[in-house]
């Protein structure tokens, strides 16, 4: 099978850059939403992080895309297997090996605990098996188990023949099975460490990759390749993104309900009420997300945003991997000013102080330090040696 060339979708990094944004509010929030008692501030901070919520989905969902995108007009032979794993090593299974390594000896120096070391080799272990050595670090190891399986979903519509669009149902069913076997019979601890919690948004992208010209007309309304007797469906098309919009706004109203309940201790329904709502929040503000994104690149001025969200996605993965870390230092330092804003300042400090010194350490090593790819993975096109893309981030980030 010949592969046909395929253009870059820069909506993709735009997308990237707002779910780190997201990952950075989870984290920078989650103090607060714990800590205060029961309050407006308190409610707010709920608010914040749980919109949030929608960004290791998305993540997911453009790992699906981009996989299947690439590869389902691929040779699927012997080397391509090859090529594909060893890069995947190299970029994501290395990296995440040190980087959780990292994670491990700094907490343990931290919490003063006696260096034991067949009991800490052993605790590694486990932690490195389901990404527990820190706590974010469980979204690479669900990657590493969509990489792994990857190839044979692609198999299956490839040789098998199955229709594009079945990989929605067929995630929804695999992820819904996985949920209902693991609440009834398995109980495993680690059900957020299994790609099969989030199979369905994994999918969801794996339909819209493998099916351009339909992700062309939804999300860039071009239509140059849909016969004539379909070029009726605009007025169609508009209802659709009406039902969409409303769905997700439905779904954001009742997902934010259920989790101000939970974290305010009030009367909530029964669990699986939160995995309906997780799923149909994250799902639909991706695709809501991704259409704005898309969106945004129609104009000049808009267009400014969108290159500045790309500049950020294509250093999402790093950031993902050691804004924790300066989290984790941050908070080491609580105000005990009795001014009532000191803490909001030193909550809104922890997500700046976040972003601006991951983006900071960042740019250093990757443009000075040959060997960086081992901790924070590949150094992005165009944010090595000389690169302009660095000084362009760098003066935005100092204005």
């Amino acid at each position: 099978m010949a592969a046909r060339a395929r253009g870059r979708l820069p909506e993709l990094d735009s997308l990237r850059g707002i779910a780190i944004l997201g990952v950075l509010m989870v984290h920078a929030t989650s103090v607060a939403v714990g800590a205060l008692p029961n309050s407006t501030a308190k409610t707010v901070y709920i608010v914040l992080n749980t919109l949030s919520l929608f960004c290791v989905p998305a993540f997911i969902f453009l790992s699906g895309f981009v996989l299947f995108y690439q590869y389902v007009d691929k040779p699927l032979t012997p080397r391509t297997l090859g090529d594909f794993y060893l890069k995947r090593l190299k970029q994501l299974a290395i990296p995440y090996v040190f980087i959780s390594l990292g994670y491990e000896l700094c907490t343990i120096a931290m919490s003063h605990k006696t260096w034991e070391p067949m009991t800490l080799l052993q605790q590694f272990g486990k932690h490195l098996l389901y990404g527990k050595s820190y706590t974010h670090l469980y979204y690479v190891i669900i990657t590493l188990q969509l990489y792994v399986l990857f190839p044979l979903l692609l198999l299956l519509f490839r040789k098998l023949r199955v229709a594009a669009w079945a990989a929605v149902p067929i995630g929804f069913v695999i992820q819904w099975t996985f949920y209902l076997m693991n609440r009834d019979y398995w109980h495993l601890a680690a059900k957020a460490s299994w790609s099969f919690t989030y199979i369905f948004i994994f999918m969801l992208g794996a339909y819209l990759g493998m099916k351009s010209t339909t992700y062309q007309r939804w999300f860039h309304n071009k239509r140059e390749d849909v016969p004539d007797k379909r070029q009726g469906t605009t007025a169609l098309a508009k209802v659709a993104a009406a039902v969409v919009g409303l769905l997700w706004l439905a779904s954001t109203a009742g997902f934010l309900w259920l989790y101000i309940a939970y974290r305010t201790g009030k009367p909530v329904p029964e669990g699986y009420w939160f995995e309906i709502g997780y799923q149909l929040y994250t799902s639909l503000t991706t695709i809501v997300l991704l259409k704005g994104c898309a969106v945004l690149n129609r104009s000049a001025v808009s267009r400014a945003i969108a290159k500045r969200l790309q500049q950020l996605g294509a250093l999402s993965f790093g950031i993902y991997l050691i804004h924790p870390l300066f989290l984790l230092l941050y908070r080491r330092y609580v105000p005990n000013s009795g001014w009532p804003p000191a803490y909001h300042l030193w909550i809104v400090g922890g997500y700046i102080a976040a972003l601006g010194l991951s983006i900071g350490v960042l740019l250093f090593m990757f443009r000075y330090v040959r060997w960086s790819w081992v901790l924070l993975g590949p150094t992005p096109a165009g944010y090595g040696p000389s690169s302009p893309r660095i000084s362009s981030l760098a003066e935005k980030k100092g204005q």
